[in-house]
């Protein structure tokens, strides 16, 4: 399937497909893929950006941000690479623990705009949930635009248990990945329509 070969694969990385069985990579950052992650941001729209941190924000600034190495927040950050034609960032993840209740996570992603609607993000999702259940979280919490409806789609059509609570411009949306295995089945369900409807 043009994926790579074993001897090519990290031993932190993940080897997954997309829905249009586009093979991906997905390895937690390391300090040599600042390049490609600017890269990443680079192409992105500023909507894109400005979806995900609610402002404008430098490219050079939101590609440090992405790659977390430099904070001291109990955080894991995730890329996820084609590899079809040579390595290539086109998705990024995180997960942030609560200090104060470590079976609780922030998480955030961004997306290539080409890559958006292929379910990239859903599978960044069960690959983040995955690891974050190893390391005792139970629950992620995300900040959603009331715009983002795409995000919010993704979380609520996941498989995970759900609540979502509108809070001013954004959705809260808290999942319970403790109660699901939706995410090793790496299974990315079809989305017919949005399922939160903006107001």
């Amino acid at each position: 399937m043009g994926g790579p070969e074993p001897a090519e694969v990290e031993e932190d990385a993940t080897y997954l497909q997309l829905r249009d069985f586009t093979p991906v990579i997905v390895h937690r950052t390391r300090a040599r893929d600042r390049g490609e992650v600017l890269r990443f941001v680079r192409h992105l729209t500023a909507d894109s950006i400005e979806l995900r941190y609610g402002s404008p924000m430098r490219e050079e600034t939101v590609a440090e941000e992405l790659l977390g190495l430099a904070t001291p927040d109990p955080r894991v950050s995730l890329v996820m690479e084609t590899v079809t034609s040579g390595p290539r960032v086109v998705g990024t993840a995180e997960f942030v623990r609560y200090r104060h209740e470590p079976s609780r996570a922030e998480v955030a992603f961004l997306i290539e705009d080409d890559f958006q609607g292929r379910g990239a993000a859903t599978v960044l999702l069960y690959e983040l949930a995955r690891r974050a259940r190893a390391d005792g979280v139970r629950w992620f919490t995300a900040f959603v635009l009331r715009e983002n409806v795409a995000m919010c789609d993704v979380f609520v059509h996941s498989g995970f248990p759900y609540r979502v609570v509108r809070d001013g411009p954004q959705w809260i949306v808290e999942l319970d990945i403790g109660t699901s295995k939706r995410e090793d089945d790496r299974e990315v369900p079809s989305r017919t329509g949005p399922a939160i409807a903006p107001s």
